[in-house]
């Protein structure tokens, strides 16, 4: 195990505690496993706090996605009954829609990084499950992003306390509404908030790795490969982006703008559901789409577009 204070491995047993505490209060019975270690600390935690074993759903698009060792080997470790879901060329086209509708977004990153999630939830609901446990909010409280780790101290600060003051949006829950399950973020909890707060810098970021109360917790469980675990895109984890790009080909060009072929396929989409915003009028005007830019102007919640620097960055597919 990497060299921690004491009172760091104080702290991951109290978070464990708590993030257990909650998925029993709220009679949860299945968790995405995605391999991780936000959603691998939460099962070690009900495993070894709660004595609890929810029904896992992993999603792997193959045998060497770089989540699948890491989500097999705590599954198996941890006694969960795990249900590996294996997408199809149409399993990934239902979860792209799943995922527009559910955020009304024709961002490919956006819907991309949240088709996984769509996947596991779906094959959770058909299963009849009614309370599904996801990890969000690990990155946010607990220092998981790589960008983190080069910001000096005051704005740090300023993102702890941001990050900690709750009203976070995690795509699962709209998602997870539209499938008829509930979604539960213990890490994500007004006590997970407060601690986070509470712990000191180093144990939270050190060494240049971050999530370190959860890692310590994991390597303690003996879940070694999985504590120390590089960090991973989710969308290059599920393959999801790759699997958007192919379900698009073909799409025809968007009159006015051509960002991506994605964001034609998830236009189209959007229209064939009825939910494709009007276009923005006034000065507010996404300069890639059309429509409404959020609140500051710099970033258009429908396309994705960031203006920024002096210029306008949006997905150009893969290759852009």
């Amino acid at each position: 195990m990497k060299p921690i204070h004491p009172g760091c491995v104080d702290l991951a047993s109290r978070l464990a505690k708590i993030v257990a505490a909650t998925v029993a209060g709220r009679g949860c019975d299945c968790i995405l496993l995605s391999g991780g270690v936000d959603t691998g600390f939460i099962a070690a935690s009900l495993a070894l706090e709660a004595n609890a074993r929810p029904r896992a759903y992993t999603v792997l698009p193959g045998p060497e996605s770089p989540d699948a060792p890491h989500a097999l080997e705590a599954a198996e470790r941890l006694g969960l009954p795990l249900r590996v879901v294996r997408p199809t060329r149409a399993g990934w086209r239902s979860a792209f829609d799943l995922a527009a509708i559910a955020l009304e977004t024709a961002d490919p990153v956006e819907v991309a990084g949240a088709a996984g999630a769509a996947l596991g939830m779906a094959a959770a609901a058909s299963d009849g499950c009614r309370c599904i446990v996801t990890g969000d909010g690990g990155d946010e409280l607990f220092l998981g992003y790589t960008f983190l780790q080069g910001l000096p101290p005051e704005k740090l600060g300023e993102w702890r306390r941001r990050m900690a003051s709750g009203g976070a949006f995690f795509s699962s829950k709209p998602i997870a509404g539209l499938l008829g399950l509930e979604a539960c973020t213990p890490l994500y909890t007004p006590e997970a908030r407060r601690l986070s707060l509470e712990a000191p810098v180093d144990c939270l970021l050190s060494g240049g790795w971050g999530k370190l109360l959860l890692r310590v917790y994991l390597d303690l469980a003996g879940l070694h490969g999985l504590a120390w675990r590089g960090k991973t895109p989710v969308t290059s984890g599920s393959g999801a982006l790759e699997a958007l790009e192919e379900a698009s080909l073909g799409s025809e060009p968007l009159e006015g703008w051509e960002p991506s072929g994605p964001h034609a396929y998830l236009v189209r989409r959007l229209h064939a559901s009825g939910l494709l915003p009007p276009p923005c009028e006034g000065p507010g005007r996404c300069p890639v789409c059309g429509r409404c830019l959020e609140p500051g102007g710099l970033r258009c919640r429908f396309c994705g577009a960031w203006l920024g620097g002096g210029r306008v960055s949006v997905y150009r597919g893969l290759r852009g």
